[in-house]
């Protein structure tokens, strides 16, 4: 996706800094690309609860507290204008559908 000046993009992840930045870093090694974003920690799972993106079939297990993979996109007044949830982690939105989504909202 291409640079744009009035959007901020950053991923939310359960595991603690470190880790995300060594899985950053194997990004990066592997040819993978580069993720040049911010990847904030939210291990104890508030930001995760409050959307209810936790995946209950996980529960009794050590990775327990997984979300299901989320895309939103929050306007300038701070409500969500779009949100894409997936069940399976493997589906994600493309960069094309997002870039329209942020298009409308210009």
């Amino acid at each position: 996706m291409k640079k744009d000046e009035n959007v901020k993009l950053f991923a939310i992840s359960i595991d603690p800094p470190d880790v995300s930045q060594t899985f950053a870093d194997k990004i990066a090694s592997d040819g993978k690309g580069e993720i040049n974003f911010p990847i904030l920690s939210d291990f104890d799972h508030k930001i995760i609860d409050a959307y209810g993106l936790r995946d209950p079939s996980y529960e009794g297990q050590k990775v327990y507290g997984i979300p299901h993979p989320a895309v939103y996109v929050i306007d300038k007044q701070g409500k969500v204008a779009w949100a894409r949830i997936e069940s399976d982690y493997k589906q994600r939105p493309t960069n094309e559908e997002i870039r329209a989504v942020l298009d409308r909202l210009k």
